[in-house]
């Protein structure tokens, strides 16, 4: 099966699904493909190499978990790039943050961004640092 995509590239698709139109194949190889993207994603930022689960549930509880991780992880990273003087990329950044390596300027700026925010919402964090 031949089509073009939105670009006007020639795609070629093998298939045994006989009965569909070249458009309906078009469209499940691109709903597919938008599903393989988003895992792909998943895999790459969110530190979700594999699924532990195999019920719904148990997916949407671990992707949920990594989710809130991913956005804790940026909402810390913007707070604590604006202070600092080196620069590092959100990547560089996760990836020293996860194996314990982030310079020293960093990991002080990220005290006390949670310090501060700690302070503001009334949170105590007695046994941080």
């Amino acid at each position: 099966m031949i089509f073009q995509d939105a670009n006007g590239h020639e795609i070629r698709v093998v298939t045994n699904v006989l009965e569909a139109s070249a458009e309906k194949i078009a469209e499940m190889y691109q709903a597919r493909w938008t599903v393989e993207v988003f895992f792909r994603w998943i895999k790459q930022y969110l530190n979700v190499p594999t699924l532990f689960g195999t019920s719904e549930n148990a997916v949407y509880n671990q992707l949920f978990a990594a989710f809130i991780a991913y956005v804790l992880l940026r909402w810390l990273y913007h707070r604590t790039e604006k202070r600092t003087t080196s620069p590092l990329s959100f990547l560089s950044f996760a990836r020293r943050f996860f194996s314990g390596q982030l310079p020293l300027e960093w990991k002080s700026e990220m005290a006390t961004v949670l310090f501060e925010y700690a302070r503001i919402y009334g949170r105590s964090m007695p046994n941080f640092g």
